[in-house]
């Protein structure tokens, strides 16, 4: 079960990196086609609103423009702060408009124009990362379990407890030492996680590491089979 759960956890992250990967580059195409097409014009600040959200108060600037065609419009700044003084009536900033549509106007700045989808890509790349290389390290270790014990070599090793704490949750991992003659190189060899401390299971036991001896720091497995399952 416990398997299964991280495997739902690398799909659930590759999925929803995937949606905001689609969402990052919705949005940033829509924010490029806005800015090839737009006009830029002298804005001033004339106002300021707040908007309150949770515990804290964002304040927007009130932007004034005129067009190209004389007429003055005012928007809304979308991107707000936390500052009441970080905006100032009379700042002259930049703004960019539509020809046909003043009335959709922007800051002409990085973050008015391209934070949302900027941020969005980062944070699609990171999961879809994550999720992927989860998915790729619970297929490989069963694929090292079925393989190692046809191809591999044996060993016994003593074996240690030791907990991996993340978050509110503590895990256990079963470790393992072993110096190989060939390189007097030193491997330490780890097992899945697992929910319960296994020290009591451990003591004076000889546990079956089976490695790939020409990379065994990588492709190994640590059969922990014996130990109970936690109610």
């Amino acid at each position: 079960m416990k398997k299964i759960s991280v495997l739902l956890t690398g799909v659930g992250l590759l999925i929803v990196g995937t949606a905001l990967l689609a969402g990052g580059v919705y949005f940033f195409k829509l924010k490029m086609d806005f800015y090839t097409q737009s006009i830029q014009a002298e804005g001033t600040i004339i106002d300021i609103e707040s908007s309150r959200s949770r515990q804290t108060t964002y304040y927007h600037p009130l932007i004034s423009f005129q067009s190209v065609d004389g007429e003055t419009y005012t928007f809304s700044a979308e991107t707000g702060t936390s500052g009441a003084y970080d905006f100032t009536k009379g700042d002259k900033l930049m703004v960019r408009y539509l020809k046909e549509k003043p009335h959709l106007a922007s800051v002409d700045s990085f973050m008015e124009m391209w934070a949302t989808p900027a941020i969005m890509l980062a944070i699609s790349i990171v999961l879809s990362l994550v999720g992927a290389f989860t998915c790729y390290n619970y297929f490989n270790r069963i694929k090292l379990r079925r393989e190692l014990p046809r191809t591999g070599k044996l060993l016994q090793l003593t074996v240690r407890a030791e907990s991996r704490s993340s978050k509110n949750k503590t895990e256990f991992v079963v470790l393992s030492d072993w110096l190989n003659p060939a390189d007097s190189k030193i491997s330490s060899f780890t097992s899945d996680r697992i929910s319960f401390d296994p020290s009591p299971y451990l003591t004076d036991r000889l546990v079956d590491v089976w490695i790939d001896p020409v990379n065994p720091k990588k492709k190994h497995y640590m059969d922990i089979s014996f130990l109970p399952e936690k109610a």
